[in-house]
């Protein structure tokens, strides 16, 4: 029927598992005002250094992926225009 709005409801159970593991992973943390943090722990900035940097990577890794899934969509739509183009075209 749409092509665009078929494709898209495909992301719908990778947004809800990422979600949801999102939820159960913030369960898992420690933070830095816990007692399960040491107090040389708290101060030393590079203690959390590997947690910046995941964080910097899954944020460029989103950014790079919305990229691709926006460049896929706009050339589904070029497609669409094409073919419409052509029915218009034949039916003139």
């Amino acid at each position: 029927m749409y092509p665009l709005i078929s494709r898209s409801l495909r992301l719908v159970p990778f947004i809800f598992i990422t979600v949801v593991s999102m939820l159960v992973l913030e369960k898992s943390f420690v933070f830095s005002d816990s007692p399960l943090v040491s107090e040389a722990k708290q101060n030393d900035p590079d203690a959390n250094l590997k947690y910046l940097f995941a964080v910097f990577f899954l944020v460029w890794a989103l950014f790079f992926g919305y990229i691709f899934f926006l460049s896929r969509r706009l050339k589904e739509m070029r497609n669409e225009v094409a073919i419409l183009k052509k029915i218009i075209s034949e039916r003139e």
